[in-house]
């Protein structure tokens, strides 16, 4: 009876143990990484004649663990029309108080490609405003996600 007692106190300290280990995320201090498009450069047009794009984006970490991402879900917006939405996996771990480029390709919106190209048209300068929403996966933590938003400008003279 005693060898069962102390068999489940163990499994019970297994267990908070791997909780814990998962959970450095959830440190008070963790801070929510940022993430900032950095270029847009479109792509050769595939069979089926969708408008192709790379986006490429930069992560920074601002927390004392790195942070390994099992994938990446993302919406872009440009001049208020929402124009890619893709997904990404297999990305690099970003070190602990460091940041990682990632370059992800997406077809564009059809419809809010049109709608954000004649509000590019009206636009004066050279920048467009872009807004970026990202869903960052994360391995072997908790929670399994972390939701970031970016407002900026995209210089259109690259």
């Amino acid at each position: 009876m005693q060898l069962v007692q102390s068999f489940n106190r163990i499994v019970v300290l297994l267990l908070f143990a791997a909780l814990f280990q998962g959970c450095t995320v959830l440190t008070p201090d963790f801070e929510e990484p940022s993430v900032q498009v950095t270029a847009l450069e479109p792509l050769p047009a595939n069979r089926a004649g969708d408008l192709r794009f790379r986006i490429r984006l930069r992560v920074d970490n601002p927390n004392s663990v790195a942070l390994s991402l099992s994938g990446l879900y993302y919406t872009l917006d440009l001049a208020g029309h929402e124009v890619v939405t893709g997904t990404a996996r297999d990305l690099p771990q970003i070190p602990a108080y460091g940041s990682k480029d990632i370059a992800v390709e997406a077809s564009a919106n059809l419809m809010g490609s049109f709608m954000a190209a004649a509000e590019l048209m009206s636009l004066r300068g050279d920048t467009v405003p872009y807004s970026l929403e990202a869903k960052l996966g994360l391995e072997r933590t908790f929670p399994p996600s972390i939701r970031v938003r970016k407002d900026g400008e995209i210089s259109l003279n690259r």
